[in-house]
């Protein structure tokens, strides 16, 4: 029977020998015989694609607690899973400069207060005529310049941040979240910079894709969803991989985080549109989703078997990506035609000729 088809197949080819891109015609008799069925097609403004992701946190949403100065901790006040407000202390603090900027402090202040007694005094004997005008204006300058000295230490000290309680000194929480890491021990002595306790807000989380060149790339804006989380976002920026792999780096930005969980892997779906301009602009044809079986390279070319009105023949596709069970691809393909989808090749006989 195999052979009966492929002898029909060319038979039915005799004519059109060499005609590779012209239509054949194919009447339903001849498509049963030669095994071929054909399955409408329609055009996808949206493409859902698979891709693996890690749940990490926002940017903004974790905060470490640092030593301003070299020093040592006496005491540490939180503990890994606590829950800490903004503000709140989490370890005292001592350092030869801390004591020095406080020292620094106190010095400005004290110089800003001293020249200010001075302005008001020359102010009084430059209206009385007793001093020239030159040395008032001088006070003036040195007044301005120990004020501006004594707010300069005292931002330095506050920028440090550290709160002075009794003869203690405590490096407080910028922001409120969990303690998810604790990185000294009480009694720790510790270089200035060293981080101390890292704070993190758990819901506030995001997606992070890495997509490889096989995939199409999405747009900002595009949605995903990770179905059995219960979690969806849309896509918040798109960079590429240093690593010179040509993949993407994909950032997702969540309205909903659902049953997710910092640091693990789970399968996104994002859902890729075409906008009207790039339609509109697309020199490349429609987006289409067939079965990948339904794909055949032909004479140097990647495309599908068609049938239209005059019968079936080849239409060339350019494949964006494709797995087991379906690709996507991008043609201009006529209004209300099918692709074959079996008896792939006795078609490509049939239109080779029999060759």
């Amino acid at each position: 029977m195999f052979f009966h088809q492929w002898l029909l197949a060319g038979a039915l080819a005799l004519p059109v020998a060499g005609m590779a891109a012209e239509a054949v015609s194919l009447s339903p008799e001849q498509a049963r015989t030669l095994g071929a069925r054909f399955q409408s097609i329609q055009s996808s403004d949206e493409l859902n694609i698979s891709a693996h992701a890690r749940v990490v946190l926002r940017p903004d949403a974790q905060a470490i607690v640092a030593a301003p100065y070299a020093g040592a901790l006496p005491r540490v006040l939180v503990a890994v899973g606590q829950s800490v407000r903004a503000g709140q202390p989490v370890v005292t603090f001592t350092s030869p400069q801390l004591y020095e900027a406080r020292r620094a402090v106190a010095e400005a202040e004290s110089q800003s207060r001293l020249a200010q007694q001075s302005l008001t005094r020359d102010r009084l004997l430059h209206e009385d005529g007793i001093i020239a005008a030159s040395r008032w204006q001088s006070t003036q300058a040195r007044a301005t310049e120990a004020a501006a000295m004594a707010q300069a230490r005292r931002a330095e000290l506050a920028a440090s941040g550290v709160k002075l309680a009794g003869n203690e000194a405590l490096l407080l929480a910028t922001r409120a979240g969990i303690v998810t890491e604790v990185m000294v021990q009480p009694g720790a002595r510790v270089d200035a910079s060293a981080p101390l306790v890292r704070v993190a807000d758990p819901k506030a989380l995001e997606l992070d894709l890495l997509l490889g060149r096989e995939v199409p790339l999405p747009a900002v804006g595009d949605s995903v969803q990770v179905i059995t989380r219960g979690a969806a976002g849309r896509v918040e920026g798109i960079a590429p991989v240093g690593d010179g792999s040509a993949g993407m780096r994909v950032r997702v930005a969540l309205a909903k985080s659902g049953d997710l969980r910092l640091g693990e892997s789970v399968t996104a779906i994002l859902t890729l549109k075409d906008s009207g301009t790039e339609k509109a602009q697309s020199k490349a044809g429609n987006r289409l989703r067939i079965p990948a079986s339904a794909l055949v390279y032909w004479q140097g070319q990647t495309g599908v078997f068609i049938r239209t009105s005059k019968g079936v023949r080849f239409a060339p596709l350019s494949v964006e990506t494709r797995d087991e069970a379906t690709a996507v691809v991008r043609g201009v393909l006529p209004a209300n035609a099918g692709i074959a989808i079996a008896g792939i090749a006795a078609l490509k006989n049939l239109l080779s000729g029999g060759q």
